[in-house]
């Protein structure tokens, strides 16, 4: 089972349809992975489920840059806001739905729907607060629902278990295939200067294998980073002298 594993993970990296040249630059994610479909357990629950998934093309799927910039604001301590959060959310959602193939993202929700019992008692929550607060005049009493009501309405807008929708979002952007989580703000920075440089993108002085929706990414974080290095650079540098 481990060389089946070990064979599978190399062989995702060498090119269709002869094997015999290792993958490099930027592909869409069915080229990388050699199929457009696969069936894969997913986590649901603590437990799996057994779905067939579909692997998009970066056309197909939501603008993730709201996903990578609210991820790389939580990596610097920054407390994620209730939009944040919903927008995650949002974007988790339909990179679901672009990835699930069967059963479907809708046949799932409702097999879900007709079994959660929590999700239903939470819909009713909602109900209660939503009439508690026509009559509440308290305004600390009416913060705390309202807080509460967010919560709740949180839980049920958003169907699926949380390391479901993780699992589908990291197949949908290729995350475990791309060697995007190898990069670090020194490359990024090296590859910002090359450009700089010789011309072109910070993209092209990347090496490695990524999706094609990597692109854009790299080229925007490391002209953000490379942007922010100048301006450290010039407010450190002492003023020149007068003739």
């Amino acid at each position: 089972m481990i060389e089946a594993a070990v064979e599978k993970a190399l062989d995702r990296r060498t090119v269709r349809p002869d094997r015999g040249l290792t993958l490099e630059g930027y592909h869409p994610l069915p080229e990388i992975m050699g199929a457009l479909y696969e069936w894969l357990f997913i986590p649901f629950r603590g437990t799996e489920i057994l779905a067939e998934v579909r692997y998009p093309r970066s056309t197909q799927l939501p603008d993730a840059d709201r996903l990578h910039a609210v991820i790389g604001g939580r990596a610097e301590g920054k407390k994620l806001s209730r939009q944040d959060m919903i927008d995650v959310l949002n974007i988790q959602e339909e990179c679901c739905r672009a990835a699930l193939n069967r059963p479907s993202f809708e046949e799932l929700e409702r097999a879900v729907h007709g079994k959660d019992r929590v999700l239903e008692t939470m819909r009713k929550r909602v109900e209660e607060i939503d009439e508690a607060l026509k009559l509440v005049k308290d305004g600390a009493a009416k913060a705390e629902l309202k807080r509460e009501r967010d919560r709740a309405e949180l839980f049920c807008g958003y169907v699926l278990p949380d390391d479901t929708m993780l699992a589908l979002t990291n197949i949908a952007l290729g995350t475990d295939v791309s060697d995007i989580r190898k990069l670090t703000k020194e490359k990024l920075l090296a590859a910002y200067g090359k450009a700089r440089l010789y011309g072109g993108r910070p993209s092209d002085f990347v090496p490695g294998l990524f999706t094609d929706g990597d692109r854009r990414n790299i080229d925007d974080y490391a002209t953000v980073i490379g942007a922010e290095e100048e301006i450290r650079r010039d407010k450190n540098r002492p003023p020149r002298r007068s003739a």
